[in-house]
């Protein structure tokens, strides 16, 4: 029992002495600047500029390919018989769909 008091008598007197060193440190002091300070009067000061062209040429050093002629050609028979117009169904079910003999006793029997 004794420890545990003079733990907590340790930490209280801790807790005591920070807290006064923290009181008496001196509080930072502002500097206070007016806007006058801050501004500085430069006069007339007169810019001359001159436009100049870049003093570089770029010159294309690469080996020119030797490639054959390209010829397209294209035939316009399908767009002048009217082919391309046609529309082309194939049935992806095969056969395999059949056709439902008496649809309403299918949709009125009982289902549960």
């Amino acid at each position: 029992m004794g420890k545990i008091i003079k733990t907590i008598l340790l930490l209280t007197l801790f807790c005591v002495i920070n807290l006064v060193a923290q009181d008496t440190s001196p509080p930072p002091q502002q500097q206070q600047t007016t806007q006058q300070d801050r501004v500085m009067d430069l006069g007339e000061i007169k810019i001359d500029a001159r436009v100049e062209l870049p003093q570089v040429q770029i010159l294309d050093q690469r080996i020119q390919p030797d490639f054959e002629d390209v010829r397209a050609e294209k035939s316009f028979q399908a767009e002048l018989t009217g082919s391309s117009e046609q529309l082309k169904f194939n049935a992806i079910t095969s056969g395999k769909v059949t056709k439902i003999k008496d649809i309403k006793a299918l949709l009125n029997r009982k289902r549960f």
